[in-house]
C-alpha cells in the first residue's frame, strides 16, 4: 500500500541523512532515506521503495566523481516512476559541478561544510509549495534547466 510521503533522502552520508531527516521531521514533514551505494549497486528496490512511499520531493546528493553520478542521476530521473518528482540536487562543490555536467532541471542547493541542514529544509517547503529556486532568497539556491 502507497503511503504518501512528502521527501525522499538519496544521499551518500548517513550522517547528512540523519540530520536532514529530523530536521524535516520536526517541521512535520515525514522523510524517507536510502543510501546512493546501495540504490546504484540494485540493493535498494528502488521501484518498490517508490510505491511504498510516493515521495513528492527527493533531495539527491550529487557527490564526486560528479559524471558518474550526473549519469545515474540522469538514469533516475528517465524511469517513470521519477519523471515528475521534483528534485533538489545538493552538492559542495557547484564550480566542479558546472564544469562536469552543464545546466540541470533541478532546485539545486549549494553547501559548504559542514552542510547546511536549514538552507535544504527551507528549499523542501518551498519546493512542496511548487515554488522554483528563483523564488528562494538567498544566494544558495540557483534554478538551471535539466539537460
Amino acid at each position: 500500500m502507497t503511503k504518501r510521503t512528502p521527501v525522499a533522502i538519496f544521499n551518500s552520508h548517513t550522517e547528512f541523512m540523519d540530520s536532514l531527516r529530523e530536521a524535516l521531521d520536526r517541521e512535520g514533514l515525514p522523510t524517507v532515506t536510502a543510501l546512493l551505494a546501495e540504490i546504484q549497486s540494485g540493493a535498494l528496490d528502488l521501484v518498490a521503495f517508490l510505491e511504498t512511499h510516493d515521495p513528492q520531493v527527493i533531495v539527491y546528493d550529487l557527490p564526486r566523481p560528479f559524471e558518474k553520478h550526473w549519469n545515474f542521476l540522469r538514469l533516475l530521473k528517465q524511469a517513470a516512476g521519477l519523471k515528475k518528482r521534483t528534485w533538489i540536487l545538493t552538492t559542495i562543490d557547484k564550480a566542479a559541478l558546472d564544469a562536469a555536467v552543464g545546466a540541470s532541471d533541478v532546485i539545486e542547493v549549494i553547501l559548504g561544510e559542514p552542510y547546511g541542514v536549514a538552507d535544504v529544509v527551507d528549499a523542501v517547503h518551498h519546493a512542496l509549495r511548487g515554488a522554483s529556486a528563483q523564488s528562494l532568497r538567498g544566494n544558495a539556491y540557483a534554478w538551471r534547466p535539466f539537460a
